[in-house]
């Protein structure tokens, strides 16, 4: 068995100061939507400006970093999350709910969004809009906390007993453990979760659990339903969370899992 020294030292034979140095830009500006300027960069990172700035022209040159000219900032661009979708797993979640959430898109006439559990982030990998002239349309890459969002809750309420026991433990800085108990065992009981968006008035939310494999968790399909003005609703709240609760059956279907 290797003692702790030598361990340590295998971890400095093969350290890439480069590597991490560029993995490090990129971690920074995943936090930072309106990007950073190069001193600022630097200055985040305990470097010198010139430490980073042949790495973030490197980054900038593979496309992994845009430039604004106007602002001076460099910010991520898409290529890491189109890097992402080429992954086989997400690709083939992409692929069984695409035409399923076209087809719920136009039955109930609201926009729908599936999403994945991302480093503890509601991430949305597939959009489909109503075909309403007035809608609501959550950008592809679009994050949001799993506190207090509908995909959130259902992530910690259908999450495997592990998973579930990990969320709570990161969650119980922003929540007492009664109140994430309360949200797990209403939305087990119900079976899916509905609640007013806290990002947008007069929108509720609806998601379904999506399961893949040996019935494991994979995604959160959410319909964002829109409350329209006097007749525009040709589809009711129950009737949407019935035709949600089917669509996101049959991708679970198409994705190996039983029921």
């Amino acid at each position: 068995m290797k003692d702790k020294d030598s361990s340590n030292e295998s971890v400095k034979k093969y350290a890439a100061p480069a590597l991490e140095k560029g993995l490090d830009i990129l971690e920074l500006l995943a936090s930072e939507p309106e990007g950073l300027k190069l001193k600022d960069i630097a200055l985040s990172l305990n470097k010198s400006v010139s430490e980073v700035f042949r790495m973030v022209l490197v980054l900038e040159r593979r496309r992994y970093l845009k430039f604004d000219v106007d602002s001076d900032r460099y910010s991520l661009s898409m290529k890491l999350f189109e890097i992402a979708h080429q992954h086989i797993p997400v690709q083939k979640l992409v692929k069984a709910a695409s035409i399923e959430m076209e087809k719920l898109a136009k039955i109930i006439d609201q926009s729908c969004h599936l999403t994945i559990n991302s480093n503890n982030h509601a991430l949305v990998v597939v959009q489909k809009d109503s075909p309403m002239d007035k809608l609501i349309t959550i950008r592809l890459g679009a994050k949001a906390p799993l506190l207090n969002s509908c995909s959130g809750h259902i992530f910690i309420s259908f999450s495997n007993e592990q998973q579930q026991q990990q969320l709570i433990e990161l969650l119980q800085t922003e929540a007492s453990h009664d109140e994430l108990n309360n949200i797990i065992s209403e939305v087990r009981n119900q079976g899916y979760e509905r609640m007013l968006s806290k990002q947008i008035q007069g929108v509720e939310d609806i998601g379904f659990p999506v399961y893949g494999y040996e019935n494991q968790l994979v995604a959160c399909l959410v319909v964002p339903y829109l409350h329209y003005i006097g007749d525009l609703n040709t589809v009711n709240i129950n009737s949407a969370i019935a035709a949600t609760r089917k669509t996101a059956m049959n991708i679970s279907l198409k994705l190996g899992a039983t029921f």
